[in-house]
């Protein structure tokens, strides 16, 4: 806190209590306006002491002076020594303050172990590629979301699915990355994979690209490389194998142009990741390209293909992606 007053916890004790002087209140007011970090202090410690009646002083009563008086005299005369009422009513505010802070320690402390909520991210009407705090990269298919457990990336990397993902996974052995979706978990280390939940309500297909997976449910388990495809039926809750031949296209994102128009390039690009894309300049519709992208972002692939052309890729606010360049003439 800035210009730290020792006695500071006094002080608000005393003023929460209703027994500080006007000149009181206007200097505990002045050291509340130096700084922010001033200000929060003094709110916990008003919403601790409104929150717990015990410890605020009971009301005082009203005082019989002969009987003080001849208390007083009695203890004199006894030899006791009288505690001056001021440095027992210090000692009782600094009590009280002393308890406000042990209470405010605990409820700060409460605070910070419980646990945050988890992390969203959603796609809605068009895919959505975003990275995650350990560096992994995850596009997300369009009505597609998935949540974050709160301590993602402290022992490991967990978070749930609903609808359809492709993940590529930054490698790390001490913590290891798991998606669940519906009942089944698949937990990777490093490696790049597809999961699908929303293309067949009755099924979750996982297929990997690279590396391997392990996926799991109902006590049965498939090791999976790259290449591999596994299915699992949640009417039965059986998890099969795929065959090679069987495996879609992660995501509808792999391509193969041979010579191909970019308008021709643009639409397949377009309808497979659900974006818009503009090409800016007429001539650009004469470009053709020869190019092979295997499960990338939709911004990577727009990105080698304007390399190809040495185009400017842009975005507009609306989030619309646009292609703009000198073209390739006749």
């Amino acid at each position: 806190m800035e210009n730290f007053d020792e006695h500071i916890d006094e002080r608000i004790a005393r003023h929460l209590a209703g027994e500080t002087t006007p000149e009181e209140d206007a200097v505990l007011q002045a050291w509340i306006a130096k700084s922010p970090e001033n200000q929060r202090y003094f709110a916990d410690l008003q919403a601790i002491w409104v929150k717990s009646p015990a410890l605020r002083p009971a009301a005082s009563h009203s005082v019989d002076t002969e009987v003080a008086l001849k208390k007083v005299k009695a203890r004199l005369n006894g030899g006791g020594a009288v505690r001056p009422l001021a440095v027992r009513m210090n000692f009782l505010w600094k009590a009280a303050a002393g308890v406000a802070l042990a209470l405010a320690a605990v409820y700060f402390l409460w605070l910070r172990q419980t646990p945050a909520p988890p992390t969203m991210i959603a796609a809605s009407g068009s895919t959505l590629t975003d990275t995650l705090s350990d560096g992994s990269v995850v596009t997300l298919s369009r009505q597609s979301g998935l949540a974050l457990a709160a301590k993602f990336n402290k022992r490991e990397r967990r978070l749930r699915l609903h609808g359809e993902a492709y993940f590529e996974v930054n490698p790390d052995t001490a913590r290891p990355f798991i998606v669940e979706v519906s009942e089944i978990e698949v937990r990777v280390v490093g490696t790049a994979f597809n999961v699908d939940n929303a293309t067949d309500s009755s099924a979750v297909t996982v297929l990997v690209t690279e590396g391997k997976v392990r996926v799991s449910a109902r006590g049965q388990s498939l090791l999976l490389l790259a290449g591999d495809g596994a299915l699992y039926d949640k009417r039965t809750g059986t998890l099969s194998r795929m065959e090679a031949q069987q495996n879609p296209p992660a995501m509808n994102r792999v391509f193969f142009f041979d010579a191909t128009p970019l308008p021709d390039v643009i639409r397949q690009v377009e309808k497979a990741y659900g974006i818009k894309i503009t090409l800016k300049n007429k001539a650009l519709e004469k470009c053709v390209l020869t190019a092979r992208y295997n499960n990338l972002p939709p911004e990577r692939v727009l990105s080698l293909i304007a390399e190809s052309f040495s185009l400017q890729l842009s975005k507009t606010e609306n989030g619309e992606y646009v292609l703009e360049g000198e073209g390739c003439g006749e």
